[in-house]
């Protein structure tokens, strides 16, 4: 079977834990940084916001920027990326509708939740089609999703501090950096509030950045919200 058309598929993958797994792969096995356990840490409202920065080898330099809310609430995670008014026009929506079942996992939410025994559980949410796509564990890979609460609980899986150098703490946060032939990773950890202020790489090929801000808590929260959407499997998109 194939599965869906997807746009964007790549910028689906976490943009953070892709950047620290760039620089971090020739480190040794991740271990709990000092002070840091993971799944700790108070409800959040965030708005995160990611810049990559590559240069082809036609010498061109090719910026991407996306933003994503964040909201972390105990046991959950919602994750849904800042969509431009109609940024979908209808005639390409249709389009995808003739050729298939369309399934736009960029757009769609991420509703993440972690059941009695640990065990993370993954929704899609697409507010276009009012419909919520549960996701089995065999095709986490197929949406950019690998199966890590602690990755989705504070956004980069806080072992990887572990590698990195620390600076001394200013107030809250906490300056880890990491050099060497590849370039270089920092990453500004906030104690508090047990999640990164900044990701920052840079190397031959380009850089990454994402920058992570507080927001107001939404008075009716998106997961609040979904009475009337029909419920689906990801392989009803399958054909």
């Amino acid at each position: 079977m194939r599965a869906p058309s997807f746009q964007h598929h790549a910028s689906r993958r976490h943009l953070l834990q892709a950047t620290l797994a760039c620089s971090l792969l020739a480190a040794a096995p991740w271990a709990s940084a000092q002070g840091v356990t993971a799944g700790q840490g108070p409800s959040l409202d965030l708005l995160v916001r990611h810049t990559s920065v590559s240069l082809g080898a036609d010498g061109v330099k090719r910026t991407a920027e996306f933003s994503e809310r964040v909201h972390r609430r105990p046991q959950m995670v919602w994750i849904e990326r800042v969509i431009p008014p109609h940024a979908h026009s209808d005639e390409e929506h249709a389009k995808g509708h003739k050729a298939h079942k369309h399934l736009d996992v960029a757009a769609a939410a991420r509703w993440i939740t972690r059941d009695e025994r640990g065990e993370p559980r993954l929704r899609l949410v697409s507010a276009e089609d009012k419909v919520v796509i549960d996701i089995a564990r065999t095709d986490y890979g197929n949406v950019g999703f690998d199966g890590a609460w602690p990755a989705a609980w504070h956004l980069i899986d806080p072992a990887v501090l572990q590698q990195l150098k620390a600076a001394a703490p200013v107030g809250d946060t906490t300056t880890y950096t990491r050099q060497d032939a590849n370039g270089r990773l920092t990453v500004v950890w906030n104690h508090k509030l047990m999640v990164p202020v900044s990701v920052e790489s840079s190397g031959p090929q380009g850089s990454r950045k994402t920058v992570v801000q507080t927001t107001a808590a939404p008075a009716n929260p998106p997961w609040t919200r979904l009475d009337g959407y029909g419920k689906k499997d990801y392989s009803d998109y399958l054909d």
